[in-house]
């Protein structure tokens, strides 16, 4: 399948406002520079004002007919030493050619799995079943952890949940009847640590409905839920909520209206939850104590539901990584308050259906950035796999 269309890059200049005063919004100014042909297969193209190599990583014929991504903003493709990715639980590239290293097995293709954060060949495999397991990939053996049992579904978020930067917690979100239960386990130790019931939270349907995701801190002290209330026939988003992972007792409540966010590390290692939180913000939570800052202000931040944070750069802590859907950019952001903003590159995806939604997410230290797009192709199917890095010179 050969065609040719535009795929656009946006070079972007930064300028700061020397005010503290986030009443109004810094910035943005960039300017557009146009590559007129879609890249070929695993052949880099180049940005040289800020100096970014993209290469595509997917391809239509070489991938079995279809077009593999990456899970999500939140679930993190490489392995801790960058050296592995994953595609969806389906594939696994090599980190550094992005050539085809071999198809996992397909008992797990449609489950969630996290790299270890330790080990570079450990995945973990969370099941629907109730079965987690821990595959390793270079000896292609699994070995079954624990079985929750007595559940229609029992979920890792579902798929925005994440294990704690240790490999030691996990909380899952268990649909029995209606109700949620959540259950805190021990990876290492292949144990119950808490389970509390939240009655009626979870509906009749096998896609949550009074809950949109559930996940466990970076350093495991706490889980964090995004809950939703029910708008006449519709549910919305609501609460932001930290519990106690020791008990899943009540902490406190980060935020009246949950929206695109991820949990991770601030500069000085402590645990914070970062989300766009309206009229173009994008804020940080401490989980620990009632204190948020605002990070930048634009109304380039504020409307779409394209738009996407991720913290997947547990190594390189104190930055987050934006995706935004009016502009198609893909920027990081430092944590600290300072407002510094740093451009990558431009997605340049229609963003019209939620396989062609960019997702942009980082490997652990923060070198590569991949993102999803069909480059402009309005095509249904349509939808490949990128990474953006730094040229060294």
């Amino acid at each position: 399948m050969k065609f040719l269309f535009k795929f656009f890059f946006i070079l972007i200049f930064i300028t700061f406002s020397e005010s503290q005063d986030w009443n109004t919004s810094r910035k943005i100014e960039f300017h557009k520079f146009k590559i007129p042909y879609t890249p070929p297969y695993l052949k880099p193209v180049f940005d040289p004002i800020n100096k970014i190599k993209i290469t595509r990583i997917t391809d239509y014929k070489i991938f079995e007919n279809t077009y593999p991504k990456h899970a999500y903003s939140k679930n993190q493709p490489f392995n801790c030493d960058s050296t592995i990715i994953k595609l969806e639980t389906k594939w696994l590239l090599d980190g550094k050619t992005y050539k085809i290293l071999e198809k996992l097995p397909k008992k797990f293709h449609f489950s969630t799995s996290i790299w270890s954060h330790k080990n570079p060949n450990i995945l973990y495999i969370f099941r629907n079943d109730g079965k987690i397991i821990s595959y390793d990939i270079k000896k292609r053996v699994s070995k079954l952890l624990i079985h929750i049992k007595g559940f229609d579904r029992v979920t890792l978020g579902p798929g925005e949940g994440n294990i704690s930067l240790d490999d030691k917690y996990a909380a899952l979100a268990c649909k029995k009847g209606k109700d949620l239960y959540i259950i805190v386990i021990n990876l290492h130790k292949k144990n119950i640590i808490s389970v509390k019931t939240f009655k009626n939270k979870w509906g009749d349907s096998y896609k949550p409905k009074g809950f949109d995701w559930v996940s466990i801190s970076p350093l495991g002290k706490y889980i964090v839920i995004l809950w939703n209330k029910k708008i006449k026939n519709k549910f919305k988003s609501s609460n932001v909520e930290v519990y106690k992972s020791k008990d899943i007792s009540f902490h406190q409540t980060l935020y009246d209206y949950g929206n695109h966010g991820d949990l991770c590390l601030d500069e000085k290692g402590k645990e914070v939850y970062v989300q766009f939180a309206g009229k173009g913000s994008v804020n940080s939570y401490y989980l620990d104590k009632k204190e948020s800052k605002i990070l930048y202000k634009n109304l380039e931040f504020e409307i779409g539901s394209s738009r996407h944070i991720s913290c997947r750069n547990y190594k390189k802590k104190g930055w987050c990584i934006i995706t935004t859907e009016k502009e198609k950019l893909i920027v990081t952001l430092k944590l600290d308050g300072s407002g510094k903003l740093v451009y990558i590159t431009s997605h340049n995806s229609t963003q019209s259906t939620y396989k062609k939604s960019s997702m942009g997410v980082s490997d652990p230290i923060g070198e590569k950035i991949m993102f999803t797009s069909d480059l402009g192709d309005k095509r249904e199917e349509v939808a490949y796999e990128f990474i953006a890095e730094r040229i060294k010179e």
